[in-house]
């Protein structure tokens, strides 16, 4: 959730079930955007995902259906276009099939960029729902999947150029480069699916998923929403392992030791009852019947008391990963 007025979930309630009290809601979130993949197929993999993390920040970890948003390129050769398109799409619909949803309409349009995404509803009870406004003091927080993603991005671009790669290659050797950009693709087409279906079993007080604005961008969202005179304390970022040398290196300034570099299709932020909690959710993530051990996910930081706010504490970390 984005601010109390701007949820980034549409959550209208709809009822009870027959013969229940169960109050349930229709949830629906639209997310679409620019390739940030080279990869066509990995591109329409990262964005399902990404339209799915909202649904799934706030506990709705089954999917009725989805509308894919589709632009088709018009400044590609129609031989490029074509097999782009058909890629984007055929990542699209594998990642609907591993949440365990599939396509049922959309919209194309013609469009000088390639763009995916799409528009994901379900039903969500009260049951599942986790909401945004329940931190509670010494809480302690988790991130479920590291940062750096838009620098990840980039660098995969400057491997291309070599004035921009002899540049970054001061900062970085070519096997860190290679591996953080797979790395970051890898988190990026990762659903937080389990994630989400593991908070109310572990006891989750709320959730966002990290995208745009950075750890700390919606940290500071979450914080802004809160019910209890709380806020959040971030001490640790994990960054993919050579990115944090190359935020200021090459374009600009990502922020990423900051907390602000944007993420796409980022991890969840979860806030959980205490460190035994976090401990065991993380375990239960990290399970072979789960997302297994390549799904990482660390302890990042604890709910304090406070001004609705969210920080970097004095001495926060960076942890290579």
């Amino acid at each position: 959730m984005l601010t109390q007025d701007s949820p980034d979930v549409s959550l209208v309630p709809i009822g009870a079930a027959a013969g229940q009290s169960e109050s349930i809601y229709l949830a629906s979130t639209t997310d679409f955007f620019s390739p940030i993949s080279l990869d066509p197929y990995n591109q329409g993999r990262i964005a399902c995902a990404n339209t799915l993390s909202d649904l799934y920040a706030i506990g709705a970890h089954r999917v009725d259906t989805i509308l894919m948003i589709l632009s088709v390129s018009t400044k590609m050769p129609e031989s490029h276009r074509d097999i782009v398109t058909l890629k984007m799409i055929q990542g699209f619909n594998d990642a609907c099939k591993e949440a365990g949803t599939r396509v049922t309409g959309g919209q194309t349009v013609f469009n000088p960029w390639p763009i995916i995404g799409g528009c994901a509803t379900t039903t969500v009870t009260d049951k599942d729902l986790v909401r945004a406004d329940g931190l509670q003091l010494g809480d302690v927080l988790v991130l479920t999947k590291p940062l750096g993603c838009q620098v990840a991005a980039n660098l995969a671009l400057w491997l291309g150029d070599p004035a921009k790669w002899q540049k970054a290659s001061t900062r970085i050797d070519l096997d860190t480069a290679v591996r953080a950009v797979k790395k970051a693709e890898a988190g990026m087409m990762r659903l937080n699916r389990m994630a989400a279906m593991l908070m109310s079993l572990y006891g989750a007080h709320g959730a966002t998923d990290v995208t745009g604005f950075g750890l700390l961008g919606h940290a500071s969202n979450l914080a802004a929403v809160q019910k209890n005179d709380v806020s959040l304390e971030i001490q640790m970022l994990p960054i993919i392992r050579g990115l944090a040398a190359l935020e200021s290196n090459v374009d600009a300034n990502y922020q990423l030791t900051s907390g602000f570099s944007a993420e796409t299709s980022g991890g969840l932020l979860v806030a959980l009852p205490g460190k035994e909690a976090a401990e065991q959710y993380i375990a239960a993530l990290q399970a072979p019947e789960a997302d297994g051990p390549e799904a990482e996910a660390w302890i990042v930081g604890e709910v304090v008391e406070g001004d609705r706010t969210a920080r970097l504490c004095e001495n926060c970390t960076v942890l290579e990963v």
